[in-house]
């Protein structure tokens, strides 16, 4: 029986005939004709929003040609630029052509100073009219200077003191004083400097007050906001306090000085005078490089309805929104979990995501297809209140401040956290997340996830390439309290995830969290692997009375931390395990590995269009029925244009099955075969825990050296089971003698 992903047809190729286009050459005085295009998206949107006044008949498409489009400020769809249940309304680019909005600025004017520095003057700064935060050179992100260094054995200084702490944090109008361990120095704009610093599972961000060299302390401007207390048990996220030597929390860095810039690829932006200093990194050449700094601020499109007439049915394709800044407010940064920010409310605070390029708002049936975000100094793509049935698939969110995805209602308080009030009737359901290359997030940000999805019915998440996050790859929370059962029948699917945890702790490759409901959320055949983190890190983390979850098949290995699975507040119940397979230390063997790196994460098409590798046509097959054989359950990996492959069999906890029948799909009749084999067994007391993974020995499996490919089809193999629980992997390849 083949494997198959429970996703959506193909989307249907776009219509030969459009009603509006868009070129770089065009003119919005035109018709927007092919002959007469327009020459921005915000002239298109007001032509089809005249159209829509007039009564929609069919559904409506734009064509944006290829080339960059300057966007520099937020493009707003709202309820008058609405499709209707009937009819779409489609902005797509012209099939084969690239589309960018851009919100970039290019700096040019670049001149040899002292030592290996270069500068630019940007008049728009020194006359107060622009300030940025982000600088990026041939379309890679620079780095504010900073101290310690980001590439130093310890790249942080511990906070040794302060004036302010959990239990009595800084009124807004009293300055914080820090001293951290690192040695102080003069510093000539010490006003346009940052103290950045961990809070556990996110951070702040504060702007300095001044720096004292005499008595080695740092003062902190105010205001002061504080995030509220959002643990019943525990601490105020975001105030700086003292810990220890070597703890990955309650320690920071100086950033964005004159006297810091000191190795390549560092920079720095003088508020005052307005010129810009950097280090070229080798190879780097300012007279010819492109070097881009942000001009349009938080969002670049943004799709708000109201509760009464949500935007709906308006969908983009094709379109990749590049170079936009992001700058928190005077108070600074102060991060919660999974870059969200506290909102004061009353009777109790509640959190949101902070700003995404993409934004949803009371939106419901839309979509953004095949295409991207890139270069952001917040997040990448955020589904808020009041949305339904979006679709985000197909796309590259990379190289964020932030996070990449954010989904969902904030948590209900029950006595734990404090948040957001209960979803209205409609909303944060049946959300599709699927094929999206997700990267590198968490430049400035560090509670950065990859895709997060809070409260949520009927979403689907599925088939993503995650890595290189600050927190979290993925997390999917439920809800906290058992009498409001809003989150349900969830699927999380053949996802790939790793180089998460990079910045924070207290996290996993994948974070699972609270009560889910209904048929409960479904979470199999995720691939997990080389999460980086320190302190309480793991592949797959079960947190916060999680209950009514379904782990299936799911592969955890190499996570250095040694945690490759957590549960915490171990009230976690009615959840199910079947089959998941969870390493302690060594790797697994390269041939599953493989298989498993293209059975999860993008498909075939998606692989191809975002990441230009051919894919490879490995075939999945269950070999017997999980649910008729309660002792074992085998599956085959087939790579047949290769004529290689791998079949997995899963001993259960208790089988009492004494050998497995299990016949091969694929196989050439023609040909022989080499076998060979792996074995790996839980840990005593570790369950479902493995241990190291070793050669097994053929005989002892009762599996033969080689084996024709008719008999491998035909008769199978009859494999001895042994001690239960294990994993057996018997590899084959054609014989060179073929």
């Amino acid at each position: 029986m083949a494997c198959n992903v429970n996703a959506e047809e193909h989307v249907n190729p776009l219509p030969v005939n459009a009603d509006f286009h868009v070129t770089t050459q065009g003119k919005d005085s035109n018709p927007g004709t092919a002959e007469a295009p327009f020459a921005t998206l915000a002239r298109a949107r007001d032509a089809v929003r005249a159209k829509i006044a007039a009564g929609l008949t069919g559904d409506m498409l734009v064509l944006i040609h290829g080339g960059v489009y300057p966007q520099m400020a937020t493009l707003v769809f709202g309820p008058d630029d609405s499709g209707t249940e009937k009819h779409s309304i489609t902005y797509a680019a012209a099939p084969g052509e690239s589309v960018t909005l851009s919100g970039g600025h290019r700096i040019t004017g670049w001149k040899k100073g002292t030592y290996e520095i270069w500068t630019a003057e940007v008049p728009q700064v020194k006359t107060g009219h622009w300030y940025f935060r982000q600088l990026f050179v041939n379309r890679k992100r620079a780095l504010r200077a900073r101290t310690p260094k980001v590439d130093a054995g310890d790249p942080w200084w511990t906070i040794t003191g302060s004036n302010s702490s959990k239990d009595k944090p800084a009124p807004p109008d009293v300055p914080v004083v820090l001293s951290v361990s690192g040695r102080l120095g003069a510093y000539s704009n010490p006003t346009d400097m940052e103290f950045v610093y961990t809070c556990n599972n996110d951070m702040g961000r504060k702007r300095l007050a001044g720096v004292s060299v005499s008595d080695q302390t740092i003062t902190l401007a105010t205001p002061n906001r504080w995030n509220p207390q959002v643990f019943k048990f525990d601490w105020y996220l975001s105030i700086p306090t003292p810990g220890a030597q070597g703890q990955v929390t309650n320690h920071g860095y100086l950033e964005n000085a004159l006297e810091l810039l000191d190795q390549p690829g560092e920079w720095y932006l003088d508020r005052k005078t307005g010129v810009l200093s950097y280090w070229p990194r080798t190879g780097e050449d300012l007279s010819k490089a492109e070097v881009v700094a942000p001009m349009a601020q938080n969002t670049m499109l943004a799709f708000v309805g109201t509760p009464e007439r949500p935007i709906r049915n308006v969908h983009v394709r094709g379109i990749h929104c590049h170079y936009l800044d992001w700058s928190p407010p005077a108070w600074g940064y102060m991060g919660l979990f999974c870059c969200n920010v506290a909102i004061p409310r009353e009777p109790d605070p509640g959190h949101r995501f902070i700003d995404a390029a993409v934004e949803y708002s009371h939106a419901r049936a839309c979509s953004f297809r095949d295409g991207g975000v890139a270069h952001v100094g917040a997040m990448g793509i955020c589904l808020r209140e009041g949305t339904a049935h979006i679709t985000i698939e197909g796309n590259e969110v990379a190289d964020l401040g932030g996070g990449g995805i954010g989904l969902g209602g904030a948590n209900v308080a029950a006595g734990y956290t404090r948040a957001a009030p209960l979803p209205q009737p409609g909303e944060y359901q049946g959300y599709r997340i699927a094929n999206n290359y997700v990267h590198h997030c968490g430049a400035d940000y560090y509670g950065a996830v990859g895709i997060a999805l809070f409260l949520a019915q009927d979403a689907v998440i599925a088939n993503n390439l995650i890595h290189d996050t600050a927190y979290f790859g993925m997390g999917i929370a439920g809800s906290q309290n058992p009498e409001e059962p809003f989150a349900k029948n969830n699927l999380v699917e053949r996802n790939h995830i790793y180089n998460a945890m990079k910045v924070t702790i207290d996290g996993a490759g994948m974070y699972v969290a609270m009560g889910h409901y209904g048929r409960g959320t479904i979470i199999r055949d995720n691939l997990i692997h080389d999460i980086i983190g320190k302190g309480p890190c793991g592949g797959l983390y079960i947190d916060t009375n999680n209950t009514g979850c379904h782990y299936k098949n799911n592969v955890v290995y190499n996570v250095p931390s040694g945690m490759p699975f957590i549960v915490s507040f171990s009230e976690a119940k009615n959840n199910t395990w079947h089959d998941n397979l969870i390493q302690q230390g060594a790797t697994l063997p390269s041939v599953f590995v493989e298989a498993m790196e293209a059975y999860a994460g993008l498909e075939p098409e998606y692989r191809q269009s975002l990441l230009k590798a051919e894919p490879r046509d490995w075939a999945c097959h269950m070999l017997n029925d999980p649910a008729g054989h309660v002792g074992w359950a085998a599956t085959q990996f087939d790579l047949g244009a290769e004529g290689r492959g791998v079949v997995r069999v899963v001993v259960r906890d208790g089988n009492k099955d004494d050998v497995a029948r299990v016949t091969l799909c694929g196989m050439d009749s023609t040909a022989s075969y080499d076998l060979n084999a792996y074995h790996t067994a839980s840990e005593p007391g570790q369950t479902p825990i493995l241990g190291q993974t070793d050669p097994a020995d053929l005989a002892a499996l009762g599996i033969p050296a080689q084996a024709s490919g008719q008999g491998l089809r035909d008769n199978g193999l009859t494999v001895k089971l042994g001690k239960s629980p294990r994993v057996l992997w018997i590899i084959y390849r054609k014989a060179i003698n073929n």
